[in-house]
């Protein structure tokens, strides 16, 4: 009996403790007996990158064994480039372009194989629709010129561009997403007066002025042996009035000390570097199977599942080839040959919906 009270003595004790407790002792919450639930991860910050309305457009050849992604980081492979032309549209490019892939789209104007997948920028080549400045008023890369972006913000993209004949020297500009394309096209000319004299180079490094007796606005550094060619109609207080159009597009004074003139009368053009168009690789296949015509638009697919997520779509008026059919999907393939899908994967569409 003794035992018995004791028991119900020491379970009061425990309620005591448990509850209100003693007087002097801190309270003992009734959550510190429940295991402690981690806080949230924070969630990760959205990627910076181009607003919805900065889209470059072309078509070109992509750099062959380039790869598409279905993720902007990370992902599984979709597509291989083979060098051959690709419509393409270019987006979302990542602020820091060489940290990050950009949105590609395998469509430009013209109806075709549309692949959605993600890029690094650096294998796509981009080209310069105007000029635009370096120097306000004096430097600008000049347009149908090859950049490299190196920046990107809501409208707008910084771009750089090796110039050349220099001991690898850059000139980096910015201007509006409208001012660069991904399909070059024609260099621009600059008109020569007929009472031009032109001017080369005395040594590698020249510099350029705002003005006579002015500010030094930009030092070209060339290698040694290259050809600077200029062109002037004016001189003053020892300073010349130089005028070019290459790769960069120059406005700007220089010493006459520093300048070879040319015998008046000379050809200038002969100085001028060529420029040379960069064509597509020419592809075909050994036994070509039937190429159809969409008349609607055809979902695509990495595999043969229905719960796979499509990766574009075969869009209304393209033309691709029809390879072979298996389990009821069927295997296609551009008509130009831009793009190939891995060796574990394909450009699958239901074999119900293959165009006739």
């Amino acid at each position: 009996m003794r035992s018995e009270v004791l028991g119900l003595g020491l379970l009061a004790l425990g309620a005591l403790l448990c509850g209100a407790g003693l007087p002097g002792a801190p309270a003992v919450s009734e959550a510190r007996a429940q295991t402690a639930q981690p806080a949230p991860a924070p969630a990760a910050p959205a990627p910076v990158v181009s607003g919805p309305s900065c889209k470059l457009k072309g078509t070109a050849p992509v750099f062959k064994g380039a790869k598409l992604y279905d993720a902007p980081s990370g992902g599984r492979t979709i597509a291989t480039f083979t060098g051959a032309l690709v419509p393409m549209t270019l987006s979302a490019i990542p602020a820091d372009p060489a940290a990050g892939r950009a949105r590609l789209g395998t469509s430009d104007s013209s109806p075709s194989l549309r692949i959605e997948g993600y890029i690094a920028p650096s294998d796509v080549s981009v080209f310069t629709t105007r000029d635009i400045p370096v120097i306000s008023g004096h430097i600008w890369i000049s347009s149908a010129q090859k950049v490299k972006l190196v920046a990107a913000t809501g409208d707008s993209l910084r771009a750089e561009l090796s110039i050349s004949g220099s001991e690898g020297q850059t000139a980096k500009a910015t201007a509006s997403c409208d001012a660069f394309t991904l399909q070059r096209g024609a260099p621009m000319r600059m008109e020569v007066p007929g009472s031009a004299r032109g001017y080369l180079m005395k040594t590698s490094s020249i510099e350029l002025f705002d003005r006579p007796n002015g500010d030094v606005i930009f030092t070209l550094k060339m290698l040694e042996g290259t050809a600077q060619l200029f062109w002037s109609t004016e001189a003053k207080s020892g300073f010349v009035h130089l005028m070019s159009r290459g790769d960069l597009t120059i406005d700007a004074w220089a010493r006459l000390k520093d300048l070879e003139p040319l015998k008046k009368g000379e050809m200038m053009d002969q100085y001028i570097p060529p420029t040379t168009a960069v064509a597509g690789a020419q592809l075909a296949l050994d036994k070509a199977p039937p190429i159809v015509k969409a008349q609607r638009s055809v979902p695509v697919r990495a595999r043969r599942d229905e719960k796979e997520r499509p990766i574009g779509e075969i869009e209304a008026g393209a033309e691709v080839y029809v390879l072979e059919t298996v389990a009821g999907w069927t295997n296609v393939l551009p008509k130009a040959l831009g793009m190939t899908p891995p060796d574990e994967g394909g450009f699958w569409i239901p074999a119900s919906e293959t165009p006739k």
